[in-house]
């Protein structure tokens, strides 16, 4: 795992898997997801395609249908550890971190259709979520330049295109206000993302 580079509390890091594991999890959402365990925004929020589009499911909370193990190892404790890692280089970076008690217990795999994505702009915490402090994606794959389906922040003005074994952390608060942009061409985008929280 390596920073690439921070701009205003959004890091990002390469490498953060070993070779093969992001194929891996793909394989899995997709083997997981026709056994029936997910769910469609679309179809489940009942929003529309100009809102919000993509297939998903929370791997942490799957007790029957986890994922394989990739090469005899269990494929979320090699998720968490990646993503450990990356955690304890942020709050290093942003050392006040270490005197808040946060915790992740939310790991949500997605798969994002050509033509799909979280249009909308939001931030993580408001009234239903004031515990959530941090939030992360995993990128699964990398798309093509022309294809988008990058992350949009709206304040920073850049966005992160989806790239293969990379990572970004970022502040769930209003100042981070993002979106998940449309992704062009024939290849979906997949992604893990989730929170750190406050834990009272």
């Amino acid at each position: 795992m390596k920073l690439v580079k921070s701009i205003d509390f959004i890091s990002m890091y390469d490498d953060v898997y070993p070779a093969g594991f992001c194929d891996h999890m793909i394989l899995e959402f997709d083997r997981i997801f026709d056994l029936g365990v997910g769910t469609n925004r679309q179809k489940g929020e009942k929003a529309s395609k100009t809102r919000k589009e993509d297939d998903h499911f929370d791997i942490l909370n799957i007790r029957n249908h986890k994922a394989r193990p990739f090469n005899g190892e269990d494929s979320l404790g090699i998720l968490l550890a990646g993503l450990q890692d990356c955690f304890v280089e942020y709050s290093s970076e942003f050392d006040i971190l270490k005197d808040i008690p946060l915790n992740c217990t939310s790991a949500k795999m997605q798969r994002t259709p050509p033509g799909g994505g979280y249009h909308i702009w939001h931030c993580e915490h408001g009234v239903t979520e004031p515990e959530r402090v941090l939030v992360y994606s995993i990128y699964l794959n990398t798309l093509e330049p022309d294809a988008a389906g990058e992350t949009e922040f709206l304040y920073q003005k850049i966005r992160i295109p989806p790239k293969e074994n990379s990572l970004i952390i970022w502040p769930a608060s209003y100042t981070h206000t993002h979106r998940g942009n449309v992704v062009h061409g024939n290849d979906s985008k997949y992604i893990v993302t989730g929170w750190f929280h406050l834990n009272n």
